[in-house]
């Protein structure tokens, strides 16, 4: 999903007095392009689409609440009926309510005979949770079910390279093929990639025996636009990248790359709002070694891009992204000013613990589409339950972003930024679980993708950023549990 967020070229965004003032700098023309690693974000969607949801879909969540209440008092008065079963599911599924989901879906895909629908939303829904052998062994049997080079047949090949992918198992996916790139929305190149790769990605090689690694945040990230900045070394030069976690894989600028050595085994095209939506082409390489601190991966995917030539010569060298975290039992922490990396075992999990030496973290639950995508449960004007995309790139001053069906949901004015396409939305209150903050604004009109709301399967209710993240002191990232944690007394 293509989900471009446009900023404006030499500008920020700021709030006073809930007053919304644009200020630019050098130059009386406005040029929108994609800020910082927010690209990143938007052509990996664009690069993993699912199928379209079905043809006239517009309905909000206001709509599907009203349809939960009837479907799932039908499927209470009669839990052993298929038919309400399957569609009390895939409303949940829609919601985002995908933990209940799974366990509804649960009795229609235990059977070797299970219908291939089922089998389709079950193995979706086990990826969204990274249940991956479950979502292995659903995608294959969907496979063997149904006729090869037929339309499910596609999704089962689909889901299963994701499994791969977020394994670190790219040789098992020599067997899988994806021929018609079109149909399968630039899927085909990431197959490829990983066929092409050589030995397994992402090796974690620690200095230290306690396995913990520190890289600090050299910038001052909280003026309006600021993102963290770290320093490490890819194939043994340093470099400087912005953090963000809406970044799939490690995002290298070309002409850096090319300094660094980094060899090519694939590509891709891709187009952005800062090349103009003009089609560039995207080298997929590996980079030998990246090393952070006291602990280096070697064998790290990375895509080489156009960056600064679009961007500015003088911005950073690229992004450091979610797969790169993903490695790890990761906390960004914004009070110490550092990332620090630990194992993911049940060791790491206690040395995270025992930094929260007064009480026991706060625990929120997140799932994940495609290659990166991470959401959880939230809040937006008291409303609970609401999709959050958190993507820590957004270089702007609000920490949100809504979309156009949650601003007519929740009835939200939109108010138009003179001189630009966007709006802004006055919110009276917003957060993730139960860290819920005060007024503040969203931007609006921000995702130029047709159908953004839509194109996942599932709501896309609102994107959580920086500004909001970094109030709360620090974020770790558990992939293993899919949880995050903050400390329990957050400002």
């Amino acid at each position: 999903m293509n989900y471009t967020l446009h900023l404006i070229c030499e500008a920020f965004v700021s709030l006073s007095n809930n007053h919304f003032r644009l200020f630019l700098s050098r130059s009386s023309v406005v040029v929108l392009f994609l800020t910082q690693a927010m690209t990143i974000a938007s052509n990996a969607f664009a690069q993993m689409e699912d199928p379209r949801p079905e043809q006239g879909e517009n309905r909000h969540r206001g709509d599907l609440e009203k349809e939960l209440v009837e479907i799932e008092q039908a499927f209470r008065s009669s839990p052993g009926d298929n038919v309400r079963r399957r569609a009390f599911a895939d409303i949940l599924f829609k919601l985002g309510d995908v933990w209940q989901a799974n366990e509804v879906i649960a009795p229609l895909t235990a059977s070797s005979s299970s219908d291939p629908a089922d089998l389709l939303l079950g193995a979706r829904i086990a990826l969204l949770i990274s249940n991956y052998d479950s979502a292995e062994r659903l995608f294959s049997q969907l496979k063997e079910s149904v006729r090869e080079g037929s339309a499910l047949f596609v999704e089962a090949t689909k889901g299963l390279v994701m499994v791969y992918y977020q394994t670190n198992q790219y040789a098992r996916s020599k067997h899988l093929n994806l021929v018609d790139e079109g149909a399968n929305n630039g899927l085909e190149p990431l197959l490829t990639f990983m066929k092409n790769f050589e030995g397994d990605p992402y090796q974690v090689a620690w200095a230290r025996p306690e396995k913990v690694a520190h890289l600090p945040i050299t910038n001052d990230f909280t003026p309006p636009g600021a993102l963290p900045l770290v320093q490490f070394e890819i194939n043994g030069h340093p470099v400087k990248f912005i953090l963000d976690t809406g970044g799939d894989r490690l995002y290298i600028d070309e002409g850096v790359a090319s300094e660094l050595g980094i060899q090519a085994i694939a590509k891709r095209q891709s187009s952005y709002a800062y090349t103009g939506g003009k089609a560039v082409e995207e080298p997929l390489g590996v980079a030998r070694t990246v090393t952070m601190g006291d602990v280096t991966l070697k064998n790290v995917p990375v895509i080489v891009a156009k960056w600064k030539s679009f961007v500015g010569k003088d911005h950073s060298d690229g992004v450091l992204t979610t797969q790169i975290l993903k490695q790890f039992l990761s906390t960004v922490d914004y009070d110490n000013r550092r990332i620090t990396f630990r194992e993911r075992t049940e060791t790491g999990r206690h040395q995270v613990f025992n930094q929260f030496d007064r009480k026991p973290p706060y625990q929120i639950p997140f799932f994940m589409a495609k290659t990166h995508l991470m959401f959880t449960k939230g809040t937006l004007n008291d409303k609970k339950g609401m999709n959050m995309f958190m993507d820590s790139g957004l270089a702007a001053s609000m920490p949100l972003v809504v979309l156009d069906e949650t601003t007519k949901f929740l009835g939200i004015e939109k108010i138009k930024i003179e001189g630009t396409k966007y709006y802004r939305a006055d919110i009276k209150s917003h957060g993730i679980g139960s860290l819920v903050r005060g007024p503040t604004q969203a931007l609006g009109n921000v995702l130029v993708e047709e159908d953004s709301y839509w194109r996942l399967g599932f709501l896309f209710d609102a994107l959580v950023s920086h500004q909001y993240l970094r109030h709360l002191g620090s974020w770790t990232i558990d992939f293993d549990r899919m949880m995050y944690y903050f400390p329990a007394e957050t400002p």
